[in-house]
């Protein structure tokens, strides 16, 4: 290697931009000082780099940018809700997502394990956010999947981004890249271990940018805090996600792939978090869901297994929700704990007037439940105009467990009110699923 002169440098925005729900807050280098959008500054220190040097599979070395006054500035850019199947990025159906999902989880080593969260913190990819007009020059809209990886005794969180990009594989810059290889199918993919300070808090980050041939630019990265510096994939396994041909956005999905699983929500007066709930207890719940619904005569057909709960994006609760075939109704189903036994309202209380009529009965084991029907009086409607009718039925242990499940149909707007409106599942069947065999939580 040649020897020479050690920059210090800022780090590549490329490691620290975070996409969340609702709008992106956006992290990245300005070469000036000023700034219209800028919120706050801080530097972030990498570690120093060497320059001149030699790169593994690169046969020119460009020396890294000044770091002279560079600073990082966040800002916030608002949009409308993501979802799927956005005519502005074609390139992402629902089934896209969901295949590209499967592709990276299939493609982990058989030790790496996810850990237990919601799905939108499960590698599971999300919706392209809408900045719109919002949208700063430069701006690749992408898709990203996250969740926390570990492996042995080291775990990391791992961010994969996925966007259609006309940039090109970029020239080989000195402290961007450890190591660049090119695969027999033009994929050329830039691979590179470092760390970063933020107000003196080290991250150490290992990432795998991979530039395919049809414009798909994926970038996955594993970043932690851990003094070590172990991350839970090698840097080669790393690469070969990166490299997945099933990343690419003009690969079309097979057809009839399930979309991905969606974040659901859970009511709960507890204040546990996702770290309280074990895998063994997810199981057994779903165990016991699984065996009610089968013993129920001329139970529906199901887009999922009725045993397929999650945990929720916040809490210690997990869910579920679920679709008939070939319907518009639908079942969401919630499993918590920490609850107290309702006690029934006073039907003579004003406040009590409006809203449905709940219904309470006791178990012989002392639990209590709670049965409301939402008639279109009570019933909630979207800016479409599209009303839904509920129905609903809420089981509490005396041990705090609470199984709510609920099933709703959608009443499209028409110009003359229905003969007969739609129904959603009966009582008989949210019942006995509000009544499975789910002792403790979590």
């Amino acid at each position: 290697m040649l020897e020479g002169r050690r920059y210090d440098a800022i780090i590549d925005a490329s490691v620290i931009v975070t996409v969340v729900a609702l709008g992106v807050v956006a992290a990245g280098l300005l070469r000036s000082p000023e700034s219209a959008v800028a919120e706050r500054d801080s530097s972030i220190v990498s570690e120093p780099i060497e320059y001149p040097v030699d790169i593994p599979g690169c046969s020119e070395v460009e020396p890294p940018p000044s770091s002279e006054g560079e600073r990082v500035s966040w800002s916030s850019l608002g949009g409308s809700s993501p979802s799927y199947d956005n005519p502005a990025y074609s390139w992402l159906t629902s089934s896209k997502a969901g295949a590209m999902s499967a592709a990276v989880l299939a493609a982990l080593p058989g030790d790496v394990t996810v850990e237990l969260a919601a799905p939108s913190q499960s590698l599971t990819f999300q919706p392209v956010d809408d900045l719109g007009g919002a949208a700063p020059d430069g701006f690749e809209p992408s898709t990203s999947a996250r969740g926390e990886l570990a492996r042995a005794d080291s775990s990391a969180y791992a961010s994969i981004d996925v966007r259609p990009s006309d940039t090109g594989v970029p020239a080989c810059v000195a402290g961007a890249l450890d190591a660049r290889t090119t695969e027999l199918d033009g994929t050329v993919i830039d691979t590179n271990d470092g760390w970063y300070e933020f107000d003196g808090n080290r991250t150490h980050f290992r990432s795998a940018t991979a530039y395919h041939p049809d414009g798909t630019l994926v970038t996955a990265n594993l970043t932690t805090d851990n003094t070590s510096a172990e991350f839970p994939m090698e840097t080669s396994e790393l690469a070969l996600v990166a490299a997945l041909p099933e990343l690419r956005v003009t690969v079309l999905a097979p057809v009839g792939t399930p979309g991905p699983r969606q974040d659901c929500s859970v009511t709960s007066d507890e204040n546990g978090t996702v770290a309280d709930i074990r895998a063994e207890s997810v199981e057994a719940a779903n165990d016991a869901l699984t065996i009610t619904w089968e013993s129920i005569p001329d139970a529906p057909p199901l887009n999922r297994p009725i045993g397929s709960l999650v945990p929720g994006y916040y809490g210690s609760g997990v869910c579920a929700d679920l679709e008939v075939v070939g319907t518009d109704i639908g079942i969401s189903i919630s499993v918590s704990g920490g609850a107290a036994l309702p006690v029934a309202l006073d039907p003579y209380d004003p406040e009590n007037a409006y809203g449905p009529v709940v219904e309470f009965r006791t178990l012989p084991d002392g639990s209590v439940v709670e049965s409301y029907d939402a008639d279109i009086v009570n019933s909630m409607t979207s800016e479409d105009g599209t009303t839904q009718l509920a129905r609903s039925v809420t089981v509490t242990r005396p041990s705090g467990v609470q199984v709510s499940v609920r099933s709703t149909v959608d009443l499209a707007r028409t110009q003359y009110a229905p003969m007969v409106l739609p129904e959603p599942l009966p009582f008989e069947i949210l019942d006995a699923v509000a009544q499975a065999p789910i002792a403790q939580w979590p």
